[in-house]
């Protein structure tokens, strides 16, 4: 996937955020077009995304209806989205206190 000029971007899912959208493919597709709008596109203030607090501070988190999807950001030439856990809103962040 690529957007303006030399700066691309690539989605990287865990075997959870995998199995999550296995089940869940129209979340999965909105995600995607999310983190493009996000990345390359001409309104990524309508994407609904905040940094997580705490401890867990260097991952975001995107809304998508009722649904929450957690990522982290790799930074260089191309960016490298890690998707860590996708899910209802209570869920997701009662999985993120297991993750190490």
């Amino acid at each position: 996937m690529t957007g303006k000029s030399d700066f691309s971007y690539e989605i990287a899912y865990t075997k959870a955020a995998e199995k999550f959208f296995q089940s869940h493919e129209n979340v999965r597709e909105q995600y995607e077009d999310a983190v493009g709008e996000l990345f390359v596109g001409e309104h990524p203030e309508r994407i609904d995304v905040k940094r997580i607090k705490g401890k867990r501070s260097e991952y975001y988190r995107i809304r998508l209806e009722g649904w929450r999807v957690v990522y982290a950001v790799i930074n260089g030439t191309i960016i490298v989205v890690t998707t860590l856990l996708a899910g209802s809103r209570g869920d997701v962040y009662k999985k993120m206190d297991g993750m190490k």
